[in-house]
């Protein structure tokens, strides 16, 4: 049934985690009667980051404004960040090597790559002729770059924000 559903949503999943900002197609409940028949024709985020990754973010190859990432003990050569850890201004990816005595000054140093997929172009047609409710495809463009795209995720939703989605399906890499 359609409800209250305003929206179809499709979120990409990696392996770790599945975005936050979806794309989205207004939901358009198609209408026919023998008197009058009508038909209606009708996105891993962006700023965020988030897997196994070093120590630090910094806006620079030196270090400037290091934020983030904890201590990490020798012998150890991986530091995950969590899913949807904010990327703000951050550019680089920095890691110190520290002592009982002091932290070094000069870190070694990689430039922050932040992987983005989303869906886009989403398209639902109504072929259910009753009144509050639908059926029939959703199709979407895949995401540019699958490379750590799992799933897409297609949720009914209230607006293209995808609020209050709920039940949907789930369709693996490479299918639209």
């Amino acid at each position: 049934a359609k409800g209250s559903f305003t929206h179809i949503v499709v979120y990409t999943k990696s392996s770790l985690v599945e975005q936050t900002t979806p794309a989205a197609v207004a939901l358009a409940d198609s209408v026919a009667s023998a008197s009058s028949v009508a038909f209606t024709d009708k996105d891993l985020d962006s700023a965020q980051i988030g897997g196994d990754t070093y120590i630090y973010l910094a806006t620079d190859t030196a270090g400037a404004g290091k934020s983030g990432g904890g201590n990490v003990n020798s012998g150890v050569s991986v530091y995950a960040f969590s899913a949807e850890t904010a990327k703000g201004s951050f550019t680089h990816i920095v890691v110190y090597t520290k002592s009982s005595l002091v932290e070094q000054t000069t870190p070694a140093a990689m430039a922050l790559v932040d992987s983005v997929a989303s869906a886009s172009s989403v398209a639902f047609a109504d072929k259910d002729l009753d009144s509050a409710q639908i059926g029939g495809d959703t199709t979407w463009t895949l995401a540019a770059d699958e490379t750590h795209v799992s799933n897409y995720y297609i949720y009914l939703a209230t607006d293209t924000a995808g609020a209050g989605k709920s039940g949907g399906g789930n369709v693996n890499s490479g299918v639209s």
